[in-house]
């Protein structure tokens, strides 16, 4: 049996994939008990629960537990908010459009935070790339 290196103090570890969907799924969860106590009209309620799914999302740095987060927020508003007792149904054009607006709140919600990632990333700069700098001496000396 072999022990495990203990990890530097300095290295940061991502949350686990089941742990983000789990919370995700408490999230959607919560949202939905709202949903269906204080909101009464539909097209209310699809905009609360797919702001939410959006805002995990954003939240969230794992684009997989966003994803399927955004999914059971789908199946959770079509069966309780929409239908009763968790009846999933088809309604063509409708539930079509529901799927899109949830699909259109995930998919915001990840370009915020990807966006949020790059603008906070350190720009790359000559002395750290070699190949950069080696092309940036040559064209400087006329090569």
């Amino acid at each position: 049996m072999r022990l495990q290196q203990p990890r530097p103090a300095d290295e940061t570890q991502a949350t686990p994939f089941g742990i983000n969907l789990a919370l995700g799924a408490v999230v959607v969860c919560v949202s939905t008990i709202l949903a269906g106590a204080f909101v009464t009209e539909e097209p209310g309620r699809l905009m609360l629960a797919a702001a939410v799914t959006g805002v995990f999302a954003a939240v969230v740095a794992d684009t997989r537990a966003s994803l399927l987060t955004g999914l059971l927020g789908f199946l959770l508003f079509d069966g309780f908010l929409v239908n009763r007792f968790g009846e999933l149904s088809w309604d063509g054009v409708t539930t079509l459009f529901n799927l899109t607006v949830f699909g259109v709140a995930v998919g915001v919600g990840l370009g915020q935070r990807w966006i949020r990632q790059a603008v906070a990333r350190p720009a790359r700069t000559p002395d750290a790339d070699p190949v950069v700098t080696e092309l940036i001496t040559a064209s400087r000396q006329g090569v």
